[in-house]
């Protein structure tokens, strides 16, 4: 029987480490993170975990990697394949090569151990990267349910507008320059263009499509409507999140810095529309407006 694993896709600054978390709060779910990260940088610089200690310190994390290390060839070698299946454009994917089948082997073992560690039924995986998602399709060990978590263009090219300063207790574990609007456009259309193909992989069934806005504005139908596509009653968040109640993050080991705060409510965040001039807005409509359109953030004919 194959691990049930809920893939979060999409774009940076979209709001997937809340979702993670949110997610999270059910009893069978374990929100983990963006697991891609693991090997990437968090283990080797033993960043901290949102429990609030250090990755190879905390309670959970370090009896699963010295279980699973071993069979990957430790943190190098399973980073050697990442680098090779985890890109937009991956020869590796595209002429179907042993990588993948090994890659996604490795992953479906990671995500085995953490769900018996954690003692749940599914994961959450919300590393976001398209390219991921592709190859952990191949696996026969893992039962991908994929949620593309879009937002605005338009709300992201302002937030990766902002610079952050290493501030390492707090999550920001690398300085974050300021990305220029049209740069952003440019990524958030591609990532999202892989999103919707990953999603034509896994079936119409196994995938739905979800608007940050829509889901910090009415959790409700939104988690309804993740419910359906991941084979789980999440109306017990639901009501949580309606009545802002408090979630709690557990062990997500990479994400926004939001994840190392002790309690979280979900909060609507659009000040874009008051904080980013007309010309930066028209810089990334330029860029992406056929998809805001089709994602409904644009009228047909606006823009």
């Amino acid at each position: 029987m194959s691990l049930k694993v809920i893939y979060v896709v999409g774009y940076g600054r979209s709001g997937s480490t809340i979702l993670d978390i949110a997610l999270g709060q059910h009893p069978k779910i374990f929100g983990a993170g963006e697991i891609a990260a693991m090997c990437r940088h968090v283990w080797a610089n033993n960043e901290y975990c949102a429990c609030g200690a250090r990755i190879q310190e905390c309670q959970f994390w370090p009896d699963v990697m010295a279980q699973w290390l071993p069979q990957a060839g430790g943190v190098d070698g399973f980073f050697s394949l990442a680098k090779q299946v985890e890109p937009l454009v991956s020869p590796a994917r595209i002429l179907g090569l042993g990588a993948v089948k090994r890659y996604a082997d490795l992953s479906a073992s990671l995500f085995q151990g953490v769900a018996d560690a954690a003692g749940t039924d599914v994961l959450v995986d919300s590393s976001k990267m398209p390219g991921r998602g592709l190859a952990l399709a191949e696996s026969d060990q893992i039962d991908l349910r994929v949620i593309h978590l879009v937002r605005d263009a338009r709300g992201v090219a302002n937030a990766m507008s902002r610079p952050m300063e290493i501030d390492v207790e707090k999550g920001v574990q690398k300085k974050i320059k300021a990305r220029s609007p049209y740069r952003t456009a440019i990524r958030w259309r591609m990532y999202n263009s892989f999103a919707e193909r990953l999603g034509r992989k896994v079936g119409a069934d196994k995938f739905v499509r979800v608007r940050y806005e829509d889901f910090a504005a009415q959790p409700a139908e939104e988690f309804a409507r993740i419910g359906a596509a991941t084979g789980m009653d999440l109306s017990a968040i639901c009501t949580a999140l309606e009545q802002s109640q408090p979630i709690m993050p557990a062990h997500q080991m990479a994400g926004s810095r939001i994840r190392m705060k002790k309690d979280l409510t979900l909060r609507f965040d659009n000040n874009w529309e008051d904080k980013m001039t007309p010309a930066d807005q028209q810089k990334v409509v330029r860029v992406t407006s056929e998809q805001l359109r089709r994602y409904g953030y644009m009228s047909s004919g606006s823009g």
